[in-house]
């Protein structure tokens, strides 16, 4: 009988789960303005519905998550406050960048957009959770891409990667009403070497470098070990994220993180790995340090400094302009340590951390980081 009762009650634990009501708010856009993107052509709803809008709500179809329940009702003044909770998929920054590799006749262009899927409180305007997804895609051509083309591959990443993406991670995900600890990147600091390098290869009237470094990390994280990470604020003088939802944009109040991650981009370095009569195999690495601690309590939990190597092939005619286009060498060789970074949690790779570090019981470190993930879930 008392094993009955007991599987009664978890079965109503179960069930209110499910019933947690979250109303659909569609797509929308973050802290990027409209007119500053290519997704504003895939996102026209100058005819009714946009693309977007149409994948959107076809995927949204398709969740199935034990944790809450979506709803299609419009946002009405007369509800309660716990049924004004709100699902919406933010894109927080659209990058369209190529180089051009004049020896080999090629052209490479790289696609990538960041999203924050962000679940928030309509009636107090604050946030609940929020899992950042970066979706990227390489496109090699013999010349640029034509304005219609980069729409055409736009729309195909809406339609195949954003969408499947966006299910696999809400699917995944456990929405909780209140959250006992939260995690986030709170400073992106620029060593000097680092600083010089980045400001010579990137846009000098960019002001949101650091951003784009965080959410590389960010969605990685929120992505291998199933976790919402509280977005970046570019200087954390800022405790609000922008939405242009409704037709109408809302400031959403951001909660400050238990566990603060710090990230020092320390610099970049390539170096020529094997030389032959017609190619060149050069290799570029990246170095960082990551420190993950409390405030409150003054603990820290991580504190290493890695680095990761990207093996890169050239014909020799190609490397008499590299200097030109191999940064993006860099940013890929730094986003493949921040996925192994984030996978240390999940399975520790003996070989990749021989490499990264110099500290020999850094697998201590990752366990440690494992139980902080859990704790913020």
């Amino acid at each position: 009988m008392k094993k009955f009762i007991i599987l009664i009650f978890f079965t109503l634990i179960i069930k209110a789960q499910a019933e947690n009501k979250i109303i659909y708010g569609g797509f929308s856009y973050g802290s990027i303005l409209p007119e500053n993107t290519f997704t504003k052509y895939v996102h026209d709803r100058s005819n009714g519905q946009s693309e977007i809008d149409k994948l959107l709500f076809e995927a949204s179809k398709k969740i199935n998550n034990n944790s809450f329940k979506l709803s299609y009702e419009l946002l009405n003044d007369g509800l309660s406050e716990k049924d004004q909770n709100v699902l919406v998929l933010a894109l927080d920054d659209e990058s369209i960048d190529f180089i051009a590799i004049e020896g080999d006749n090629l052209t490479r262009t790289d696609i990538i957009l960041s999203f924050q899927v962000i679940f928030f409180n309509a009636k107090n305007n604050s946030l609940n959770a929020s899992i950042p997804i970066e979706v990227s895609k390489v496109l090699n051509s013999s010349k640029p891409l034509s304005k219609n083309k980069i729409i055409s591959e736009l729309k195909n990443m809406y339609e195949n990667e954003v969408m499947e993406y966006f299910l696999q991670l809400v699917n995944n995900f456990e929405l909780k009403n209140k959250y006992n600890n939260r995690i986030g990147i709170t400073k992106v600091i620029f060593e000097e070497n680092a600083e010089n390098f980045i400001n010579q290869n990137t846009q000098k009237n960019d002001i949101f470098k650091k951003n784009k470094f965080a959410k590389n990390l960010s969605s990685l994280l929120s992505f291998n070990n199933n976790i919402a990470i509280v977005p970046y604020s570019q200087d954390r003088t800022s405790s609000t994220i922008m939405l242009k939802f409704e037709n109408s944009t809302r400031e959403i109040k951001l909660p400050n993180p238990d566990y603060h991650i710090h990230l020092t981009i320390r610099g970049f370095k390539n170096i020529l790995f094997k030389e032959g009569n017609i190619d060149e195999q050069w290799i570029y690495g990246s170095y960082v340090k990551i420190k993950i601690f409390q405030p409150d309590l003054e603990k820290v939990y991580f504190d290493e400094k890695l680095k990761n190597g990207l093996n890169v092939e050239f014909s020799k005619r190609s490397t008499k302009n590299k200097d030109s286009f191999e940064w993006i060498f860099f940013i890929d060789s730094l986003k493949i340590l921040f996925d192994n970074f984030s996978k240390q949690t999940v399975v520790i790779d003996k070989k990749w951390l021989k490499s990264a570090s110099k500290n020999k019981k850094i697998n201590k470190s990752f366990k440690e980081l494992a139980k902080i993930y859990e704790k913020c879930k």
